[in-house]
């Protein structure tokens, strides 16, 4: 028996994402039937797109090893997007013409890290703020120095240029961290075959893409995997 008869995504792989009781479900705020179907087939076609091993992601050992993979320790996360569904709004303020907007699906995914290679993304981010403070601290020190802040002006200057420093030698130095480690550790979720496939199927990350991806850590999943909310994609994506 369907969940909610009245409802136009009872029981679909959008109401199991959703996962809410009915009186707190988002899609009983929509006036129009038809507003509730669009949702479905978008959701669907994000369905569509994704792997068929979109939960190994989430296996029980570490996808970001480069060799062999450690036991899993925590969730690392980060928004893939896709241009598909088509959506399009207004190009001014979601006024005026209407252009096709550059997101059509977007993804929270959370994969699964071992603690090294959490600490190794960790010691890569950190290297680019800790040798600017070096160098931002340095140019203050030189600041006291007479011969400098005789002028006003040029104290302003040496810690501008002094955090400039610090940023070159930061992403210098967080590289060649990187280079060091790679042997070790997966630093752009695109080097996971996983990630790799969805790349090719069009995937990208929201932020702008760098040899180190942005992640988010944590000790759970943001979502379940679609096999335990009763997703199936094996059969959509052999269909494709």
């Amino acid at each position: 028996m369907p969940k909610n008869e009245k409802c136009v995504v009872t029981d679909s792989a959008l109401c199991k994402w959703i996962n809410k009781d009915c009186k707190d479900c988002y899609i009983n705020d929509m006036k129009e039937e038809s507003e509730s179907r669009k949702v479905l087939e978008d959701f669907e076609v994000t369905l569509s797109l994704l792997p068929k091993d979109f939960d190994k992601l989430q296996s029980e050992e570490c996808c970001f090893c480069s060799d062999k993979p450690l036991k899993r320790s925590g969730y690392a996360t980060i928004d893939l997007a896709h241009k598909d569904p088509e959506h399009k709004r207004g190009m001014f303020f979601g006024i005026g013409k209407k252009v096709r907007q550059r997101i059509g699906s977007l993804v929270p995914v959370s994969i699964s890290i071992c603690a090294q290679c959490r600490k190794n993304f960790r010691v890569a981010e950190s290297l680019k703020w800790l040798m600017m403070l070096f160098f931002g601290g340095i140019a203050v020190g030189l600041c006291f120095i007479p011969a400098i802040n005789a002028n006003p002006a040029i104290p302003y200057g040496v810690i501008l240029l002094g955090i400039l420093i610090g940023y070159i030698a930061g992403k210098i130095a967080s590289s060649a961290y990187v280079s060091n480690k790679s042997a070790q550790t997966r630093f752009n979720v695109f080097d996971i075959p996983v990630c790799a496939e969805m790349k090719q199927n069009g995937w990208f990350t929201v932020q702008d893409e760098g040899f180190v991806s942005r992640l988010f850590f944590s000790k759970k999943p943001t979502i379940s995997r679609l096999c335990d909310m009763g997703i199936e994609l094996g059969e959509k994506q052999e269909d494709n």
